[in-house]
């Protein structure tokens, strides 16, 4: 594979973490975003939303990061930094948008889901890794 094949592959991996921060700052635009106007209905959808799309963005990362290869933790903490970074960004976007506001406690959720998404991208990357490594060496 030529090296400028493999740049320009490398660089196919970012695409899915900017479609990622790409929805959620479509979604952080829209004004009174709420699933039921019944606040027990739509603080725990909410939540859940912010889990799993910080998840998703770190894992994601994650992925660009190491290139899809085993994960080194350099990019598990630089994937973390940015999410963080992002989801400040984002929390800050929506001050800016009526009835919406930014808060540091939905900062502190998106860390939790960034945590685990980068533990499940840790863990699914290092799995790839070892049995690719394991082939290669059963095919010496």
């Amino acid at each position: 594979m030529s090296e400028a094949h493999g740049t320009s592959r490398r660089w196919l991996y970012w695409l899915p973490a900017i479609v990622v921060m790409a929805a959620i700052f479509l979604l952080s635009s829209q004004s009174g975003l709420r699933v039921s106007e019944d606040a027990a209905v739509d603080k725990p959808f909410r939540i859940t939303g912010h889990l799993l799309a910080y998840a998703l963005l770190a894992a994601l990362l994650l992925l660009a990061l190491s290139g899809g290869r085993r994960p080194r933790a350099r990019d598990v903490l630089t994937a973390f930094g940015l999410t963080i970074a992002y989801a400040l960004s984002d929390e800050w976007h929506q001050s800016f948008v009526p009835d919406r506001t930014g808060r540091l406690d939905d900062v502190a959720t998106d860390a939790i889901g960034a945590l685990a998404g980068l533990a499940v991208a840790w863990l699914v990357l290092g799995l790839r890794a070892s049995r690719h490594e394991r082939r290669l060496g059963t095919e010496a």
